[in-house]
């Protein structure tokens, strides 16, 4: 035959890769000799910085000299039955394992059991096809036009076309029993996809100049190029994240409580919730959903959890990060607007909606039909949620948490006052049954970095502010600068970083909106042309498409605004114009303090608002911190000069 069928796949025992065998012999058996070309089936295809990283199987396929006898329909011409050639197609493919007993239909999408769960087949591989677009074009530049299979491989086609048929009418599906021949898969395509006419002649073909096969198959294989140079840095996280040994203190309050992790920047509260998380998904088989304010730290922890290879959140038992914006936008939408609501929209009224919604779940009833609409949607299915940077919460939104959650089944990480929401700090010592577990010392910074962290505190006379290390970090240097130097300390530093074993990904920096250029509604870093004229590639997280991913090419550094820095970490942790940051979180502030005892006055408030601010990029690094200073007369330098000359041992004025 001349048809090439190439299975990748690095598990040869999975379910995923025997299916992929399966599926070659079908084509094997079902293709003419006459046909030329290649197919390629990627079992467990991965898709780097996607939110839904995880296809049981992607099918690309380039083929000439063969066609089938297909229907479809065409807006000029309605229904058609006809010859069809097919050139090129690139498919995901679901693949269920459940038997009948197991599948049921509603509306029409498919459903199977986990259990007592429910669990929608069709809106999964929905979201993979729009996931593996997204991937493409992000590798590529463009994508294919991407179709979706599901392949029940212990469910009859008798069996599937009973589900389908209503009345006497089957309706058209993207669905396969275990049996089938290339012939009914091509079928289901074309019913995705309606060929395109050409001198009389229909053609089905999904490249559209999207590249060649091999650069489809060169953008699969960036998973295993990454999780190869993921740097020593992630290595450490990954291995605090997983081993065992280490969630043995995974905090879950066996009397129902609410849990409540309490502490600083840098105190390990985050790692503490991923560490219960996994525990929850490990031992407890758990469906467990974190969420954060923050994008970028979404991005960041979807990283870790591909790198670690934890299951996607359509499985039975998984750990999903989202932001809180994105959780409330769906559980808004399935409950009050039947899946019409408009994101920008709901952004818009984001309050009012929250209301509407926690005022519809004011009686007992009520809440539980919304958790029956959460069971019958795995995107709002959990068993767990776990609530990270939660001072930045509204009461509104953490009260909703309440009424749908048992309070042994929150789990929160609370940073005090450092907060960046224009809000009151949500109070969840208001919670009554809870379980408070104090963070005192810093976990991530080399002692050198949280004394410097001190001074400066100490300059501002912030009261209470010290920050606490066990003292089994030695080391650690701050370089304070100017922007026209920094490229030279900046190949300085990164031979030290790789000197550490870590890669670019471990360089982090963060810049003032200054520095942000915005046109059109998109955005970007000023000065990326720039920076790369000088050697440095950089991951654009300022970048309104970027925002959603995480990089993929380890010669890359990140770089992210200042305002999305919290809970992120970096070796090395650049803090561009950091005086032009201060400066403009100074004019963006507004007193809405009523204090009635007069215990602060307007200007301490602010001065410890532009604290709290400073703090979070401060407190990213591990072991360097470069600051670049716009102004060498603003009073940020003058306070940070000061500094330097009193502790001249690890704090260098360039």
């Amino acid at each position: 035959m001349s048809v090439n069928v190439i299975v990748y796949g690095a598990e040869q025992t999975s379910d995923e890769y025997v299916a992929a065998l399966k599926l070659k012999q079908i084509i094997q058996d079902s293709l003419p000799n006459s046909a030329i070309g290649e197919i390629v089936l990627f079992a467990s295809a991965t898709l780097v910085g996607q939110a839904v990283k995880d296809v049981d199987l992607l099918m690309i396929g380039e083929v000439q000299n063969y066609s089938v006898n297909a229907e479809f329909q065409t807006e000029a011409e309605g229904f058609v039955k006809d010859r069809v050639a097919i050139s090129s197609f690139c498919t995901t493919i679901e693949i269920k394992r459940h038997d009948i007993s197991s599948i049921f239909v509603n509306g029409t999408d498919f459903y199977v059991k986990y259990g007592t769960r429910n669990h929608c087949v069709t809106s999964q591989s929905n979201k993979q096809k729009i996931a593996t677009m997204k991937f493409f074009e992000k590798t590529l530049m463009v994508s294919p036009y991407i179709t979706n299979i599901i392949w029940f491989t212990q469910a009859t086609p008798g069996d599937i076309k009973k589900l389908l048929t209503n009345n006497g009418r089957t309706m058209p599906s993207n669905v396969l029993g275990s049996d089938f021949d290339f012939k009914e898969l091509m079928q289901l395509l074309i019913w995705q996809q309606p060929p395109h006419k050409r001198w009389n002649a229909y053609t089905f073909d999904s490249s559209y100049n999207a590249g060649s096969l091999q650069a489809i198959q060169n953008a699969l294989s960036l998973f295993s190029k990454t999780k190869a140079h993921m740097g020593e840095m992630t290595r450490r996280r990954i291995e605090q994240l997983t081993n065992k040994a280490f969630q043995t203190n995974a905090l879950i309050d066996p009397q129902g409580k609410v849990s409540i992790y309490r502490g600083r920047a840098g105190t390990g509260k985050t790692v503490g919730l991923i560490r219960t998380a996994i525990h929850l998904v490990d031992e407890g088989q758990a469906r467990v959903l974190m969420l954060t304010y923050n994008k970028a730290l979404v991005s960041d922890i979807r990283r870790l959890f591909a790198l670690a290879e934890l299951p996607d959140m359509f499985e039975a038992n998984c750990l999903h990060i989202n932001t809180m914006h994105s959780y409330f936008f769906q559980l808004s939408n399935a409950v009050l607007f039947n899946g019409k609501l408009n994101g920008s929209k709901f952004l818009e009224k984001y309050e009012s909606i929250l209301k509407e919604l926690l005022t519809f779940m004011s009686d007992d009833d009520a809440v539980e039909m919304v958790k029956e609409v959460c069971f019958s949607d795995s995107s709002l299915d959990w068993d767990y949620v776990l609530i990270d940077e939660a001072q930045d919460w509204s009461n509104l939104e953490r009260d909703i948490v309440l009424k749908l959650f048992d309070k042994g089944k929150i789990i929160v990480a609370d940073g005090g006052q450092q907060f960046v929401r224009r809000i009151n700090v949500c109070d969840w010592s208001a919670v009554r049954d809870r379980n408070n577990i104090k963070l005192k010392y810093c976990l991530r910074q080399k002692e050198n970095l949280v004394a410097f962290v001190n001074a400066y505190s100490q300059k501002l006379d912030i009261l209470g502010s010290k920050v606490l290390t066990k003292n089994n970090m030695p080391g650690g240097k701050v370089i304070i600068t100017t922007d026209d130097k920094l490229f030279d300390v900046h190949n300085q530093e990164m031979q030290r970083l790789s000197g550490a074993g870590n890669i670019a990904y471990d360089m982090l920096y963060l810049v003032p909106h200054a520095l942000v250029k915005r046109s059109y509604g998109d955005s970007s870093f000023s000065l990326k042309t720039k920076f790369e004229q000088n050697g440095i590639h950089i991951w654009d997280g300022t970048a309104s498409n970027n925002r959603e991913s995480f990089s993929i090419d380890a010669e890359e550094v990140r770089l992210l605004q200042y305002d999305s820095a919290r809970g992120l970490e970096g070796w090395t942790v650049v803090c561009m114009d950091f005086d032009v940051f201060l400066e403009e979180k100074s004019a963006e502030y507004q007193d809405e303090t009523v204090d009635a005892l007069m215990l602060e006055s307007p200007k301490e408030r602010k001065k410890k608002h532009l604290y709290n601010w400073a703090m979070i990029p401060l407190t990213r690094a591990i072991d360097t911190i470069i600051i670049t200073i716009k102004s060498p007369t603003s009073e940020t330098a003058r306070l940070l000069k000061e500094i330097s000359e009193e502790h001249p041992d690890f704090v260098s004025w360039l």
